[in-house]
């Protein structure tokens, strides 16, 4: 089937021939061929077969639909009997990019991603720093994602760290958030009457529910969506802020990096900027060139409890 356009998707097929999942259609096999001829420089018709249990006339089908999308990406090697990547290739599909690369790496090894989903076909090896796990009951999560998703009101059992006991209160959840390290629940406290952010884990027992009486448009922190700006730090020498600028894609040494107020602590903390913006070089290499416009929302960005 010929294509009027060389990025046109819409005569793909989204149903599914493979037994695995209805959710694995030709767009997701078009994604792995993609991914193999980007990261391992070939692929074969058996790559798909055992990935996606489909036929061998699929396979040769899919890639022949690839080849027709992406004519400069791939040729065939009846030598090698695979389909080698091209000098001339160009990655079709977002998921082929290397933040998505090093993410599946970093899912496969913390085990969010099961081997069998992953689209690797020659994987190095790799190690990443060990991070605690959080505890995170299921059935409070799920009443957490109902009440966010409903608008609803929880009466909750919740420990903080800064109280000796235990405390019932109610609370309207709107989103969720994470510090790098930890699940939070950002939600309205009926207790405090404001904003709030409880860690999940420390949520002990989760009672009734019901329709929130507070409206999330309220919650202006949330909504607030505030640009830092990123720079090496002064401290540094030429050749090091040449570095860093490369390390984080900077341009003109700067690069702008979009934060919601109510999570900006969370990212100053990251970033080692919680104290004043200017650390050390040597702990940190960045710094905040535009702290003066974020400095009236700093005492609010955290209401961690």
């Amino acid at each position: 089937m010929k294509s009027d356009n060389h990025n046109d998707r819409a005569g793909l097929d989204t149903g599914s021939d493979a037994s695995r999942s209805p959710r694995w259609g030709q767009e997701r096999r078009l994604e792995f061929i993609d991914f193999r001829l980007q990261w391992d420089g070939r692929i074969n018709r058996a790559d798909l077969t055992r990935f996606f249990g489909i036929s061998i006339p699929q396979a040769s089908a899919d890639l022949a639909r690839y080849q027709e999308l992406f004519p400069g990406n791939t040729r065939y090697s009846p030598s090698d009997k695979y389909y080698l990547t091209l000098d001339t290739h160009r990655p079709g599909f977002q998921t082929s990019g290397a933040r998505q690369y090093l993410a599946q790496l970093l899912a496969l090894d913390r085990g969010i991603l099961a081997p069998q989903d992953a689209f690797f076909g020659r994987m190095p090896p790799m190690a990443s720093v060990p991070v605690p796990s959080r505890t995170v009951d299921e059935l409070t999560l799920k009443a957490l994602v109902r009440a966010v998703t409903e608008s609803g009101m929880l009466e909750v059992e919740y420990q903080s760290v800064t109280r000796e006991e235990s405390t019932m209160r109610d609370i309207s959840p709107r989103a969720f958030g994470h510090d790098g390290m930890r699940w939070h629940v950002r939600a309205y406290c009926h207790l405090r009457n404001k904003f709030q952010d409880f860690v999940i884990g420390r949520i002990l027992r989760v009672g009734r529910a019901t329709k929130s009486t507070v409206s999330s448009l309220i919650d202006v922190e949330w909504d607030r969506e505030l640009s830092l700006i990123l720079e090496p730090h002064p401290g540094l020498s030429k050749a090091q802020r040449r570095g860093i600028e490369i390390d984080y894609g900077m341009e003109n040494g700067r690069v702008p990096m979009s934060c919601r107020q109510a999570m900006l602590y969370y990212a100053l903390r990251r970033l080692g900027l919680e104290d004043d913006g200017t650390p050390r070089p040597k702990h940190r290499q960045v710094v905040i060139a535009n702290l003066a416009d974020i400095a009236p929302y700093l005492p609010t960005a955290t209401t961690l409890t």
